[in-house]
Formats: C-alpha cells, structure tokens, sequence
C-alpha cells in the first residue's frame, strides 16, 4: 500500500491493505474457526479423559498465552483510540467505520484471543473438576465460534473497503458548504467522493459558475480603459476576432485559476483529500 502510484495505477495501492486484512480473515476463519469447531465436535463423539499432568502444561500454555495477549490487546486498543480521534470518532464507531484495516483487525484479533483464552482455561478446568471432557469440547467450539464471528467481521469490514465507501457525510457537508460560501459558486450537484485509504480520499462535484462573478474576477484583473481603447482601434474582422480570441483566452485562464483555488480550498480544509475533480457546468 505504500507503494508510490504510475501509469497502471494512477491513484496508488492504498487499497492493497484492504486486501492482505481480507486475506487475513479468510485464513483465520478457515484454519483457526474450522479446525477448533471440528477438534470440540469430534472430542463430543469421542470423549478422551484429560489427564492431570496435562492440565498444568495446558494451563502453563493458556496462563502465557493470556499474558502474551493482553499486553497485545491492551497496546492495539490504544492505537486504535487513538486512530478513533484522528478520524474524529468514537472508539466504537471507528470499529464499525473507521478506515484503518490493519489497526481494527488487530484488536479484533486479540479481543478474539483474549476473550478465546479464557474460555478455552474454563472449559479445562471444569472437564478436570467433574472429569466429563465435554466441557473442553463445548470451551474448543465456543472458541472456534468467536475466531469465525471475528473473522467474518473482518471479511465484511474489508470487503465494504474494496468495494468502495463515500467519506463521512459531515466532512463532505463541510467541502459542500466551503464551495457554495464562495462568490463565483452558484451551486454544487452531483456530489461523489471515494475513501481508497485511511489517509486518502477522492471528491467530485458539478460546479455552477456565476457568469457574472466570474467576469468580474477577470475585468478586476484587467485595465479597463485600455481594453476599451484596444477595442475602439479595432478597423476590420479580422483584428475583432483576434481580440476576442485573446480575451476569450484570459477569461478562460480565470476560469482556471478559479477551479485551482476550490480545489486548494478543499484540501487545504481535509489533506486526505488527493484528487479533486470538480466539472464546470
């Protein structure tokens, strides 16, 4: 995703993270969720004694695996606050929305452990306490359940993301109201905008022009008195039409410098912005 944007792919590989935590959660829900759900079904057909001796290499395995993974749990849960108030958002909405796959699928990933952990320890103990197995097998597909449910969030997180999703519908409100306060805007239609990244957006709109306003700008530019002295020495068609066409030519390049200075507007207010197409109507 970092890798720089050229003629095949003029808007860049921010998507490309989009991808890996896609591939993340299919793997995860294949491997772990499958595999976990089938060892606790096939320990409920065919029930095995959990011996002594094994209890406490299971719980010396879980009791670091738990330490391992909080800290883990504790470190993704600060870095996603943080991503939360970057993007102006409540912790719980940026999980829901937030546009940082790798950050959400971490904590989702150790939530997911964490929470699996301490299931699978009771499932060991309470099988060790009435010596029946099949709470370890109920505890292997309790776990298996919550790596698919947190896989499958992640899938449906990231396939939102390679689809495509417009930016928060406040910012675009701020872009559209930045626009419409300027002289030479009548009005904005058509409004379209794209996240390909968590630090990289794309805006369009049709942007009505006031003809008016817009001809100001350039007479503002211009020395009137000598246009008009320019225009009144005019002595055949074919110098009218060469002045016109140089006049024509400034008033476009007004036209220009106005779109230039929208756009600077837009993202000097929202720099995740990139690419700004707006069409003059």
């Amino acid at each position: 995703s970092l890798k720089k944007p050229h003629s095949d792919h003029p808007y860049g590989f921010d998507r490309a993270r989009y991808v890996y935590a896609l591939i993340s959660g299919v793997t995860i829900f294949n491997i772990g969720a499958v595999l976990t759900i089938a060892h606790g079904v096939n320990q409920l057909y065919h029930p095995s004694l959990v011996l002594d001796h094994s209890i406490s290499w299971a719980y010396a395995v879980l009791s670091f695996t738990l330490l391992f993974e909080g800290w883990s749990l504790s470190f993704a849960y600060r870095q996603a606050k943080m991503q939360a108030r970057m993007e102006g958002l409540s912790l719980s909405t940026y999980v829901l929305k937030g546009h940082e796959p790798n950050t959400i699928a971490v904590l989702a990933e150790d939530v997911a452990a964490t929470v699996g952990v301490l299931i699978a320890g009771v499932g060991i103990g309470l099988s060790a306490y009435t010596g029946n197995p099949m709470y370890d097998a109920i505890g292997s597909i309790g776990v298996g359940s919550i790596l698919g449910g947190m896989a499958i969030f992640i899938v449906l997180r990231n396939k939102d993301a390679l689809i495509g999703r417009s930016m928060d519908v406040a910012k675009q409100n701020v872009i559209v109201g930045i626009l419409e306060r300027q002289p030479a805007v009548l009005c904005v239609n058509d409004v379209k905008t794209m996240v390909e990244g968590p630090s990289y957006a794309r805006f369009k709109a049709e942007i009505f022009f006031d003809t008016d306003a817009l001809t100001m700008q350039y007479l503002k530019s211009q020395d009137v008195r000598t246009l008009l002295r320019e225009a009144n020495a005019l002595s055949s068609d074919e110098e009218m039409e060469k002045f016109l066409k140089e006049q024509n030519k400034l008033l476009v390049d007004t036209i220009a410098l106005e779109v230039d200075r929208l756009e600077g507007l837009i993202k000097r207010q929202y720099p995740e912005v990139r690419h700004v197409d707006l069409e003059i109507l």
